[in-house]
């Protein structure tokens, strides 16, 4: 397979890597053309030439992949000149190393109008995404023309199992009245993000339920609710931009610390309630 076929390939299948290019090379270098893939773990395809130069090109790869951010580095391939790095080849050689990143993949579990709203946002910005819900007449392909797929059973955990929850997934819970279940079938999973629209008063009560039946407080912590960054939003739309614009900042920061205040103050509202 061509190295630019696995590229696409690997683009297709939501994976993170940086892909490594030489952009200009003067002088005597190991090659003026090239192209490596770099990997999380280290390991490559390809090269840009091989030595020390590119164990010096798959350091700096594996920190753009950290930072998810692109990069270009210049090396001097010469170890008496000042910032050359110990070779004899005496040219200097420039890369373009390109960060991919995994886009989320959105699991939206209900299928009315803030789900739609959701579904259309991610059309636009070319987010994968999964519509869960236990109502057939609106968990449809019409409906959802773009998902990637469709889960529709009378019980909703189950279709929900069968959207294969993993560390990609961004769980968006809007169901009509099964907020408190789905829920806790999604905290069995290592799901990267799991947000709940409800109320401040409805969360409290879905949480209270929860620790009942067996959730720890750990688990409880890791959800996002109530959902979205706080913009005031009040119409459908307004929502969906303020959900998303949460998932982004929580993709963007790769952990689940951000926006935790949310959930400190609902935590100390239980007290008045």
């Amino acid at each position: 397979m061509l190295l630019m076929e696995r590229v696409a390939e690997l683009v297709r299948y939501n994976e993170t890597f940086a892909l490594a290019m030489i952009i200009e090379s003067k002088g005597s270098t190991p090659r003026h053309v090239g192209k490596m893939i770099v990997y999380r773990d280290g390991t490559i395809e390809g090269t840009v030439g091989g030595g020390l130069a590119e164990l010096y090109v798959i350091e700096e790869a594996l920190k753009a992949i950290e930072r998810g951010q692109s990069t270009i580095v210049q090396y001097k391939l010469n170890k008496n000149a000042k910032d050359g790095i110990s070779m004899h080849c005496g040219g200097t050689l420039s890369v373009f190393i390109e960060v991919y990143t995994n886009r989320p993949e959105m699991v939206i579990v209900g299928a009315g109008h803030v789900a739609f709203g959701l579904a259309k946002q991610f059309d636009f910005l070319q987010y994968p995404y999964r519509v869960v819900d236990d109502r057939p007449d609106y968990c449809t392909r019409e409906r959802f023309p773009n998902a990637d797929e469709i889960h529709v059973n009378e019980n909703i955990e189950y279709a929900l199992t069968n959207a294969r929850l993993d560390e990609k997934s961004f769980v968006i819970i809007c169901t009509k009245d099964g907020d408190d279940r789905v829920l806790k079938k999604a905290l069995e999973y290592p799901c990267a993000y799991i947000g709940m629209i409800a109320s401040k008063r409805k969360v409290l009560q879905i949480f209270k339920k929860l620790k009942e039946e067996g959730c720890l407080e750990e688990q409880l912590e890791q959800v996002y609710t109530p959902i979205g960054l706080e913009i005031g939003a009040e119409t459908v739309e307004e929502i969906t931009i303020s959900i998303i614009s949460e998932i982004i900042k929580v993709s963007r920061a790769g952990n689940k610390s951000a926006d935790r205040e949310k959930l400190i103050h609902v935590e100390k509202e239980s007290s008045s309630v």
